[in-house]
């Protein structure tokens, strides 16, 4: 009986362990050279996906923003929604726009919810303080 209980133990750790050099040889590859957005718009603009818990999350901070923004949605289906302020732009920035998120999301991935102000993009939820400094300075 003890040592039916050594050789489970054994296994046991062999799996911890094979589980944990699987683990510590995993790391997310960063972009050698980070990806330059160049949009023509001094807006903040929010791509947002339908059902994600971060995006609806963020949504009561953009209520409360100072700061003029702009939300793109992904539906589920992959489509796009966009606000109505996003609408109400001139063709030239809406171009620039979309064709810049495009290009982000090419190169770097989708990830939600994303923040691109001044060229600049945050993939993910900010911390607290970036994002009042983002929507309220």
């Amino acid at each position: 009986m003890i040592l039916i209980g050594f050789v489970f133990v054994l296994i046991t750790l062999l799996l911890l362990f094979i589980v944990k050099r699987n683990f510590d040889n995993f790391k997310i590859t960063k972009l050698k050279i980070p990806f330059k957005l160049n949009i023509m718009s001094d807006k903040i603009i929010i791509l947002s996906k339908e059902g994600c818990p971060w995006c609806e999350k963020l949504d009561p901070e953009l209520e409360k923003a100072k700061n003029e923004y702009i939300k793109i949605l992904m539906n589920k289906d992959d489509t796009f929604t966009f606000d109505e302020k996003f609408t109400q732009l001139d063709d030239k920035e809406r171009e620039s726009i979309i064709k810049g998120s495009r290009e982000l999301m090419d190169n770097v991935g989708y990830y939600f919810p994303t923040i691109i102000h001044n060229n600049e993009y945050i993939l993910g939820f900010p911390e607290e303080e970036t994002l009042n400094k983002i929507l309220n300075e």
